[in-house]
Formats: structure tokens, C-alpha cells, sequence
């Protein structure tokens, strides 16, 4: 099939290498032209495992490029997927800008029948308002649009992409749920768990997976604390109840709270949703305040430590990641 992945950012040059990987034609899409020549020497601009062997396998057997031109890689593609930044705005509410730009941009170079899919981690509706902005651009436009949320995580995304957890597609038309099926057989095939949903529930997972995870972190923090006043050993406390299937051991490692590019904006967004629908989200509301909360007793902690000063001492740091 014929893909166009429109942002060159992690989520759109990972995807569209695997994709590429997975046999399919790849181009990805970049308004940022030294990033383009970048990508096109071959120099990968984010650090992935694995990735630099990938882009440049597909790109030599001609199945992965690299344009700043819509014009150039959107005629004729069975899907193309808008991977831009949906960065928190002053309000808390996610910044759709990006997004809509992006099928502002693809509107009038669509051909054939196109599936134009969000992969970007959107508010529930966004696929309505991008389904609104190409028809009114290209009224004879023949087009579906679906969501396929990313579940990849830095330093596993190759990984996660080839072998995933679970396929997200958010499909309300019969001929978009067939395409995005085509587009991951090579997976389906593999038995990887396919979950098809409609596209606002699907627009809605990724909030509720990220919530989710981001509580797992603050709960296995706040016990820790208790375990600093009983005498307890939080990683025994952690393992203890992390064999049990139900509530497993990933994401139950006591430390500084969530941070990084994804969970900080996903719960804002979400509690801001919650809210304009009159359905305020008290636990995931709970889990900010209590994050914000941890960091400020870790600084404390940091303080104390150096003699309840900081001032002219030198503070090491192991172990830090985007979390």
C-alpha cells in the first residue's frame, strides 16, 4: 500500500519506517526543510534503537523517502496519517493547531479513495472537526477518517510498534476499517489482539491508557511514603502485589513522580474534556495533584540532604529518563 506519514517527528519517522519495514510504500512528510535534507543524508534526527538500520534498509530497497512536498506524497495513497505535536495550551487544552494545518494541507491532494488517519494523541471529536476541514476544502474529496492511536515508548518504540500490546483502529465507515486492516496485516497475522471501535472511542483510549498509567505511578509513590514511615521496603511492597495478573509490575517503580512529553499533557487534557461535558475526572484530578505534590517533597528531600541548603553544592543525578 501506498502511506503517507505527514510530521517526521518521533511518532510520524518511527511509524513510517516500520511501516516501510512492513513492505509497504512510505513517505514521510516534513515542512522543515534541513530536517528534510537531514533525514535524506541519512542522518536520523532523534535517538531510537534500531531505527537508523530500518530508515536506512527501506530507504535503499525504495520503499522509504523523505519530501516537504503534501503535493508530492499524497496523490494516490490508500492512508495518510497526520503525526503533528498536540502540545498543552495556557488553558490545560490540547493544541489542535498542528493537526488542523495538517489536513488543511492534505485536503486538496487527495486522489483515489484515501483513509486520513490521526495517530497524533487528540481529544475526543478531532476526527470530526478534520473530517469537516477536508470536505469543506475538496467537496469531492473520497475519504474516510479513522484514528489509530500510538502506544510507542522511547527507547522500546521499534519494538512496540512491531510487536504491540494491541492495535488501536477507530473507524466509523466499513471501507476505512478494511484499509487500516490491509495496512497491518503483516501484524494480524502475527495474532497481535486488533481492537476495532468507533473513531471517538478510539480518539478516547489513548487519554484513558495514559491516565491510567499515570495513576499506577502516583499510587505506587504515595505507598512508598507510607513505607518511609512503617519501616517497609516499597520494591517488596511493589513486587508483592505486581505478580498478581491483575495488576502486573510494569509502571510500579517507586520514584519522582510521572513527567516526560506525554503523561503531564494527556492527564490535562483528559480532565479537561471531563470537565466541558460536565463529568469532572476526581481520581485522575487526584493523581495530578498528588504528582505535583511528590516532586515537591523530592526537592524537599534534595534540600534536607545537602544541609537544608543547595546553595554551591553539586547534585548528581542517576538513571534520568523522559518519565
Amino acid at each position: 500500500m501506498k502511506v503517507a506519514m505527514i510530521g517526521t517527528g518521533y511518532v510520524g519517522l518511527v511509524s513510517g519506517a516500520c511501516f516501510a519495514d512492513l513492505g509497504h510504500k512510505v513517505v514521510c512528510v516534513e515542512i522543515d526543510a534541513t530536517k528534510i535534507a537531514r533525514l535524506r543524508r541519512g542522518e536520523i534526527p532523534i535517538y531510537e534503537p534500531g531505527l537508523d538500520d530500518i530508515v536506512t534498509r527501506n530507504v535503499e530497497a525504495g520503499r522509504l523517502s523523505f519530501t516537504a512536498s503534501a503535493a508530492e506524497a499524497v496523490p494516490d495513497c490508500d492512508a495518510v496519517f497526520i503525526c503533528v505535536g498536540t502540545p498543552p495550551r495556557e488553558d490545560g487544552d490540547a493544541d489542535l493547531s498542528y493537526v488542523y494545518a495538517a489536513a488543511r494541507g492534505i485536503a486538496g491532494h487527495l486522489s483515489g479513495y484515501t483513509v486520513v488517519v490521526d495517530k497524533s494523541t487528540v481529544p475526543v471529536g478531532t476526527g470530526d472537526e478534520v473530517e469537516a476541514i477536508i470536505r469543506d476544502a475538496n467537496p469531492d474529496a473520497d475519504f474516510d477518517v479513522a484514528s489509530n492511536p500510538e502506544f510507542l515508548r522511547e527507547g522500546n518504540a521499534i519494538d512496540d510498534f512491531m510487536r504491540p500490546d494491541r492495535i488501536v483502529i477507530g473507524a466509523n465507515a466499513p471501507r476505512a476499517r478494511e484499509t487500516m486492516q490491509t495496512l497491518y496485516r503483516p501484524l494480524m497475522l502475527a495474532e497481535t489482539p486488533i481492537v476495532h471501535t468507533s473513531r471517538a472511542t478510539a480518539e478516547l483510549i489513548k487519554y484513558a491508557a495514559n491516565a491510567f498509567l499515570a495513576m499506577k505511578v502516583t499510587f505506587i509513590n504515595e505507598i512508598a511514603d507510607i513505607c518511609e514511615n512503617v519501616g517497609a521496603d516499597v520494591q517488596d511492597v511493589s513486587r508483592g502485589i505486581g505478580l498478581d495478573s491483575r495488576i502486573g509490575l510494569k509502571f510500579l517503580q517507586a520514584g519522582a513522580g510521572f513527567g516526560g512529553s506525554c503523561f503531564p499533557k494527556d492527564t490535562l487534557a483528559l480532565t479537561g474534556t471531563a470537565r466541558k461535558v460536565g463529568r469532572p475526572t476526581q481520581i485522575v484530578e487526584a493523581v495530578m495533584a498528588a504528582n505535583a505534590e511528590r516532586k515537591r517533597r523530592m526537592a524537599e528531600k534534595v534540600i534536607a540532604a545537602c544541609g537544608d541548603s543547595i546553595e554551591g553544592k553539586t547534585i548528581g543525578v542517576l538513571g534520568v529518563t523522559f518519565k
